[in-house]
Formats: C-alpha cells, structure tokens, sequence
C-alpha cells in the first residue's frame, strides 16, 4: 500500500494545509477518502491523475470532508474514465450526498453507484475485505478498516524446475495440489507468501469503545490529532481527538504506523506534535500535505 496526504487541515485550511485528502494505493483498487475543498488542485500538485480513483469513501459530511466530492465526481465525468466511480457514506446522510451530487449542473458521463453504508461489512471477496465502524462524534461517521488477503505467489524459477505446463500450472492454482509423475507437488512448494496490509482510518471522533477494533493490528493507522493535550477542553468539547490519545491508541492496539492528520488551524507550526506524541508512541508520522508513506 501507499498513502498520499493530499490535506492535512480540519475545517479551516491553512497557508500550507488544503482540507483532508487522503489517497490511498492498495494491491487491488485506488481509494481517496474524504475530499475536501480544493480536492482537485491538490491532486495536480501531487502529480496524480483524479481519474485514478475508483472509490471514495466519506467518514462524515461536515464540509471539510465532502465540499470536494461534487468537482470529483464532475471531473471523472468530465474524463469519461472507464470504471465506476463508487462511493461510500453513513446512510444517515444521504440527503447530503444527494445534494451533494447534484451541487451544479453536469451531464454524467460514467456511471455512479452510491453505498449507504451501516457499522459492519461493506464488502469481502477473496482479495481484500473492508470494514465500516461506527465512531462518537456531533454527526454520525463511520471509520474505515481495509484488510488485504494473504496470498500465494508462484516463483517462476520453481515453476521452470519442476516442468510444469500452463494447464497444470492453473490446476494447481485451482486445487492447491497436482500429481505429476507419481509425485504430489503442493501450491507452497512453488510459491512465496505474500501477507496483506491492514489499513485503518479513523477521523472526527471522540474515544470511543469502536476504536480497539477498528484499528488492532494495523499496518497503518490514519488518525485525526486535531489538538494537544494542551487545548483538552476543546477536544472533550468538539468531540475529536488530541495527538496524545492517538498516540496511546495506537501503542496499546498493535498499530505498527500511526500518521496523524487533521490540525486545527490554531496550531501554525506542528513540530510541536512530534515532541508530544513521540513520548507515548515512537513510530508516529506528522503527515504534511503530499507526503508519501509507504506501508
């Protein structure tokens, strides 16, 4: 997986922090969650084309998160891209995605499937499996957790060695195990594993008793530290997240990388929550707008 932090503000963007944007490259399909303003230009800047998405999912439709859907979806309309756009959302605000969708006039040039969404499973198949949890904050939101399957990787070396034909090479694939001359070869005999990445995102909530699950065992957890432990009073009050409780959620959940995003604009310079939250958990990214990190 690779993550691109196309913004990094909260409501208020700032001289050098767009509102949220967060692209997201797995093994089977390109993610972007919760475009805000200015959506698109911050995808030129990065250098990547909009008409890489495939999906979008929105946590919540405080405007931070969403005022950016209405020139996507325009955009890869406008591109004719060759797949469908699809779209995730707490189907408590449906009304807003309808709005939403219709914000200006445009002809629909690909097709929209919308996926109003409860707690619990989006999808499964055999490649990946996604998850909805529902997080506390003033509106209903929905924290996402994208889990990619282990797989088997043929190593074509083994393959050559072991003198197998296309047609048993796929029966192989098929069953797990052929007989070729008296001799049973298994899958992991000619195979690598390759174990999948566990991706957690979790932004506008207060703690809350569906975090442990939503984010245990990530590879990568992208996490909202809209304030310091400073500015507590704020956060109880606004029911976000400080940088400090982040930072012990993710210690005490497995989580391998934390990124934290979504700073209030009170904050000018945010090397102060390197200091802070480094103390609670080490291995901890202040993202900045068009970072790139690896997972």
């Amino acid at each position: 997986m690779k993550l691109t932090i196309l913004g990094s503000a909260s409501h208020i963007p700032t001289r050098h922090r767009n509102q949220n944007g967060y692209f997201l490259e797995t093994r089977e399909e390109t993610l972007l969650f919760d475009p805000g303003e200015g959506i698109q230009r911050q995808f030129t800047l990065a250098g990547i084309s909009p008409g890489r998405v495939e999906r979008i999912f929105i946590s919540h439709f405080h405007g931070d998160h969403c005022l950016g859907l209405p020139g996507m979806m325009q955009r890869l309309s406008l591109m004719e891209v060759p797949h469908p756009l699809k779209i995730y959302f707490p189907e408590e605000g449906l009304e807003y995605m309808q709005a939403l969708s219709k914000a200006s006039k445009f002809t629909a040039r690909i097709e929209f499937e919308f996926h109003p969404l409860k707690a619990g499973l989006c999808e499964e198949n055999a490649k990946w499996r996604i998850e909805a949890h529902e997080l506390l904050h003033s509106t209903p939101v929905l924290g996402y957790r994208i889990i990619e399957k282990t797989r088997w990787h043929f190593i074509p070396q083994r393959l050559r060695e072991a003198g197998l034909e296309v047609a048993e090479i796929a029966l192989l694939e098929k069953s797990g195990r052929i007989l070729k001359k008296g001799k049973t070869i298994l899958r992991e005999d000619l195979s690598c594993r390759d174990n999948g990445k566990i991706f957690a995102y979790a932004l506008d909530t207060a703690p809350c008793s569906a975090i442990p699950e939503l984010i245990r065992e990530a590879d990568c957890l992208l996490m909202e530290g809209t304030y310091l432990r400073s500015e507590q009073a704020l956060a109880d009050a606004f029911l976000h997240m400080t940088a400090e409780q982040a930072g012990e959620y993710a210690r005490d959940h497995g989580v391998k990388k934390l990124v934290l995003t979504h700073y209030s604009e009170r904050y000018k310079d945010i090397a102060a929550y390197k200091k802070a939250v480094v103390k609670v958990f080490e291995n901890t990214h202040i993202a900045k707008d068009f970072d790139i990190i690896e997972i």
